[in-house]
């Protein structure tokens, strides 16, 4: 049925650990090959009044520390994923993109030949990209698209 998972992350997903488990689930049950991706994104504009409210060096000391703690979740991510795909004697790959997470994660997917996308959620707030990732995929791309809530 499947034979390459993409699970895409890009920020903060809520529910990581449900999404984790239903790519095992699949994976296991089918032999897909997984590929973890990553996606930083680059563009910080909707973080509110960041611009007006701060100078330039202070825009660039946020936008650092934003970074900062999204690799930090990134590398969290990674390494309970290989701890989990180890103990489920699953391999996978590890990507990583900057950019736009809509874009990103289309371009992965038109450029790989991926059967089935998996997504999670993020928590509601300012700059959560997520459901505009999802509408920009399910309406250019003719993959099955799996969101975890």
């Amino acid at each position: 049925m499947y034979k390459k998972i993409l699970l895409a992350m890009h920020g903060d997903e809520v529910n990581i650990e449900k999404v984790m488990g239903q790519a095992f689930l699949l994976a296991g049950k089918t032999g897909a090959e997984i590929t973890l991706l990553n996606v930083k994104e680059n563009n910080l504009v909707h973080y509110g009044e960041v611009d007006t409210l701060l100078t330039f060096t202070a825009k660039e000391q946020f936008i650092d520390y934003i970074g900062e703690i999204a690799n930090e979740q990134a590398q969290k991510v990674l390494n309970s994923f290989t701890q989990k795909a180890e103990q489920a004697g699953i391999t996978f790959n590890w990507k990583t993109r900057e950019g736009k997470p809509a874009d990103e994660i289309a371009a992965e997917v038109s450029e790989n030949s991926y059967d089935l996308l998996i997504l999670g959620t993020k928590a509601p707030g300012p700059g959560n990209t997520s459901s505009k990732v999802k509408e920009k995929l399910a309406k250019e791309h003719p993959i099955t698209v799996l969101m975890v809530k």
